[in-house]
């Protein structure tokens, strides 16, 4: 670093500088989480345990995934300069995008040991385990974000095909349940629960998306 004026300049611009690995840091950690929490909602619909034994692991990881999204929004409020890569908008709404991924999950988990529905039906397993293969390709694109220069990415694309294939999980579901289910109430019950997990998958999608955005406007 150098000397004299444009050294202290040089010195006082880096400190106010983001550092742009402490936002990519916090992306994959809360993108793990999110992983974790999918396993935690596949396990439970594979029927592993009593739904309520998966409600305090969903519980500590949506708290853990709350604390990464308020620490990145203060460090986002204590930066004059946002990173090369993302402005304040996109930091923002990937933050948002990765914790409404585990809201949504633990709404689901938290409804399931609620409404102890009879059966599981096997589109809900599938769609569980949509959620669990988008949230690992979101994790891996989140842990390759410092290396990322173009938004032609094969974990996007991925992510976006994982998405197309739960919508028809869910419209297939929803049918089956219409034509096969005698009980309303058993209806109701898993319509609310495919639409959390659908929310679920279509936040990964929203995220990546943030992602392919922020790698276009910066190409």
């Amino acid at each position: 670093m150098g000397k004299g004026v444009a050294g202290g300049l040089q010195r006082v611009m880096h400190f106010f500088l983001p550092k742009e690995e402490d936002f990519f840091e916090l992306f994959e950690a809360m993108a793990v989480k999110a992983h974790e929490g999918a396993g935690v909602l596949q396990r439970m619909l594979h029927g592993e345990a009593p739904a309520a034994s998966f409600v305090e692991p969903i519980a500590v990881i949506e708290h853990a995934v709350d604390e990464l999204n308020h620490d990145c929004v203060k460090r986002l409020k204590e930066t004059f300069v946002t990173p090369i890569m993302f402005d304040r908008q996109d930091i923002l709404a990937l933050a948002d995008d990765l914790d409404e991924i585990v809201d949504q999950t633990r709404a689901t988990v938290d409804r399931m040991a609620l409404y102890r529905p009879k059966t599981i039906p096997s589109g809900a397993v599938d769609l569980g385990d949509i959620l669990v293969e988008c949230t690992k390709a979101l994790a891996e694109a989140c842990g390759q974000l410092h290396a990322m220069r173009s938004a032609d990415q094969g974990v996007i694309k991925a992510v976006n095909a994982l998405e197309n294939r739960g919508d028809q999980i869910v419209k297939q579901g929803l049918a089956d349940l219409f034509e096969h289910e005698g009980d309303a109430v058993e209806v109701l019950k898993w319509k609310e629960l495919y639409d959390h997990i659908e929310e679920a998958i279509d936040c990964c999608e929203d995220a990546v998306q943030t992602i392919e955005a922020a790698l276009v406007k910066n190409s």
